[in-house]
Formats: structure tokens, C-alpha cells, sequence
């Protein structure tokens, strides 16, 4: 019987848009990553990412009225 209580929840990988969770951490010890296992998921490409996201116009649904 598992215990709930003292499982640690999922971490889920930080890149925008991804759900996938993140690698567990290493065996021998330290911090568990904070990324996926796709190797383009990484903290350069996340900042690139977030970065095209601030410069691309928001779009929003057009409303029934305005139609």
C-alpha cells in the first residue's frame, strides 16, 4: 500500500506550452531538473520561447456581437 500522503507530486517541465514531466532527478543526488526529456527543452530555448510569446500580438476570440 503506497502512501499519498509522502509521494511528491509530478513536477512538470517549465518550457511554455509543454505538460510533459520533467525527468526525475538524478540517483546519486541534487535537485531534480526542471525540463522534459526533449532535448530542444532546455533553459535557453525556454527563455527564447517566452520571449517570441511577449512579442506576438495577443489574439483573442471575436465576439458573436461583433459579427
Amino acid at each position: 500500500m503506497v502512501d499519498w500522503m509522502t509521494q511528491a507530486p509530478t513536477k512538470i517541465c517549465i518550457y511554455p506550452g509543454c505538460d510533459r514531466p520533467a525527468v526525475p532527478p538524478h540517483p546519486l543526488g541534487g535537485p531534480q531538473p526542471s525540463f522534459c526529456e526533449l532535448e530542444e527543452h532546455n533553459a535557453l530555448s525556454a527563455h527564447l520561447e517566452r520571449r517570441r510569446l511577449e512579442r506576438e500580438p495577443q489574439r483573442t476570440e471575436p465576439n458573436e456581437e461583433d459579427e
